[in-house]
């Protein structure tokens, strides 16, 4: 697959305004953490109970668990926890982005960051009060735990403490980050141990928040941001409401806008880090929540979530190309080009812009411009690939496949607002927002250290398990590659790749094996064969009806080679039997004449 050219940017200079909303008590309200410090600190040992992995997000509740659907009412959860000997404050109605602010100098501690930004009067005397007891009951905490608790809570202090000493941390930053560190500490010192990447919750809070390994719970924006979807969908008015405020409680300036910010360490990029999937999903939910809370208010936030899609890399998302724009993935890898985190940031961008703001339109204009000429090198005619060098997991294949149907959805419409946003007219629509006026300071937007790395990894496929015996094949017909759109429509485009990439999921691999010639016994002999899509492989060789060798493993598209020493001369049969990640199976067989072993020389 051709890779995509090196993209730079130009960074423009335009800033948005900021709306400036009042910070709220204690900056653990949202959790019910303003009791006593460390009061629930325990020395608990790793071989407790660990609970398996499981789909849904598992809410914290009297030290327990229960698994609740992603996006649950929050009235729900409050009923839950009436009863509690510490109830668990409602969610602030009208919550805060905190003004931004220049960061504390480089070299203090976290305390002392916070220490020097009270002084300066960027935060309130309270704020910085409670933050600090934050810091010291987490450290009290992390003493008395052991093991994976300790290891965890311990790395998320280690990670605020690294923000603070680089200089990165800024008044506008102190929100998320304590709260990251209340949460922690209310989790390893009352929860359960839990499977990684397991998505957990508090009573009386939307926010999402998901376990890594090694570095503890973290806020998972793409998730908050996803459960606002459902909200809107749902026409859930109340708790939309509660999640969209408080989500911008925690929003950063950044780029010139505002942002959400991931605060750990991944894959050899440091906090705090932003993503064009994330941001673009959180346009797409303030417009939505504009529309169903009949609040223009929430259209000036969306706006000034578009500052990073302008700036490039450390601090944006923004990446030059050939015919547009691409949007990063991440902040910090400014050269891997993962296709479904830039068609989900388009759905967003149309989104607003259906609205009137100019500059989504812009920026949709400039991404749709790339999209369309990039996409078909995504599509190897059998499969989606997740960047430009590997294949897409199955759950990364219907998500591609998803956004790319929304997308086909929006560039099918026929409005005013629609042809608008499509350049098919001239005629802004009335009513919309085009965006905001004034100026706000970025509060140092830069991450500290932020690297260059490769991005994450495009999550584990699944074992194989066994292939079973070979029986018939499937119909080994590919769904093509994209092709060529009609001049006439362009964006269609979108509409035929998702309908491929659907196709794909049912359509087996198809395999195709090399004739083998001249093979001896005892010699090594290659067996070459193409795959047509990543497939958990078996290959098998049989005598007279005996497997006399197996071995299987996980193998992607295009050609491969695999050895084989025949023991003995005689008719062989070589099986080579292909189960994609959606689990079509298809087998081809092969017979091979082996001749008497060569003589030394």
């Amino acid at each position: 697959m051709a890779v995509p050219p090196a993209r730079t940017v130009g960074r423009d200079s335009t800033m948005n305004n900021v709306r400036l909303l009042v910070r709220v008590g204690c900056v653990v309200v949202l959790l019910g953490l303003c009791g006593v410090a460390g009061a629930s600190a325990t020395k608990r040992p790793d071989s407790g109970a660990r609970v398996a992995y499981t789909s849904f997000e598992l809410v914290l509740e009297h030290g327990h668990v229960r698994p609740a659907p992603l996006g649950e009412p929050v009235a729900a959860r409050r009923a839950r926890t009436a009863s509690a000997a510490t109830p668990t404050p409602a969610t602030p109605s009208d919550p805060a982005t905190p003004p931004a602010g220049a960061p504390a100098r480089r070299g203090l501690t976290f305390p002392q960051a916070i220490s020097e930004l009270a002084a300066r009067q960027e935060i309130t005397a309270a704020t910085a009060s409670a933050d600090r007891w934050q810091w010291t009951a987490a450290r009290e905490a992390d003493r008395k735990l052991s093991g994976a608790r300790r290891a965890d809570l311990g790395e998320v202090l280690g990670t605020l403490q690294a923000i603070a000493r680089s200089g990165a941390l800024t008044p506008a930053r102190l929100p998320a980050l304590a709260l990251t560190l209340a949460a922690n500490r209310r989790w390893w010192t009352s929860g359960p141990l839990i499977a990684a990447d397991q998505r957990v919750g508090f009573p009386a809070s939307h926010l999402v928040w998901e376990f890594y390994p090694g570095q503890g719970l973290e806020i998972q924006w793409l998730g908050t941001f996803g459960a606002a979807d459902g909200f809107i969908d749902a026409h859930d008015s109340t708790d939309l409401a509660s999640l969209i405020d408080q989500a911008l409680s925690l929003a950063v300036p950044r780029g010139g806008g505002i942002a959400w910010e991931y605060d750990f360490s991944f894959d050899g990029g440091s906090p705090p880090w932003v993503s064009a999937i994330t941001d673009g999903t959180a346009v797409e939910a303030l417009t939505g929540a504009a529309t169903l809370l009949h609040n223009g208010a929430y259209l000036t936030d969306a706006h000034n979530a578009l500052g990073i899609f302008e700036v490039p890399p450390p601090v944006g998302v923004a990446s030059t190309a050939s015919a547009g724009a691409w949007f990063l993935i991440y902040s910090f890898a400014p050269h891997e080009y993962v296709i479904n985190a830039f068609i989900q940031s388009l759905v967003g961008l149309f989104d607003l812009a259906e609205q009137g703001d100019t500059l989504a339109r812009t920026l949709f204009e400039r991404g749709n411009a790339e999209a369309r000429i990039a996409l078909p090198d995504y599509n190897t005619g059998y499969w989606s690939m997740y960047d430009q060098y590997t294949e897409s997991t199955l759950s990364y294949h219907e998500l591609l496949t998803g956004f790319l149907a929304n997308l086909c959805t929006d560039t099918k419409k026929t409005s005013p607002a629609a042809l608008w946003v499509l350049g098919a007219s001239s005629t802004v629509p009335s009513g919309g927002s085009t965006g905001a006026s004034g100026s706000t300071t970025t509060g140092g937007g830069t991450p500290a250290g932020g690297a260059t790395g490769s991005s994450g990894p495009t999550g584990a496929t699944g074992s194989s398990g066994a292939t079973g015996s070979s029986g018939a094949t499937g119909s080994s017909g590919a769904t093509g590659s994209t092709g060529p759109t009609s001049p006439a429509n362009p964006n269609a485009i979108y509409c035929t790749t998702a309908a491929a990439f659907q196709a794909d999921l049912k359509q087996p691999p198809v395999i195709k094996l090399a004739p083998i010639s001249n093979a001896a016994a005892h010699s090594v002999t290659k067996v070459a064969f193409t795959l047509s899509k990543i497939s958990t492989v078996t290959f098998a060789v049989r005598d007279t009806g005996k497997t006399l060798s197996l071995s299987t493993q996980l193998l992607g598209h295009g050609t491969h080679s695999l050895s084989w020493r025949p023991p003995s001369a005689g008719r062989w049969t070589i099986e080579v039997t292909a189960v994609d990640l959606a689990g079509n199976r298809t087998a081809q067989a092969l017979p091979v004449s082996v001749g008497a072993a060569k003589s030394a020389r």
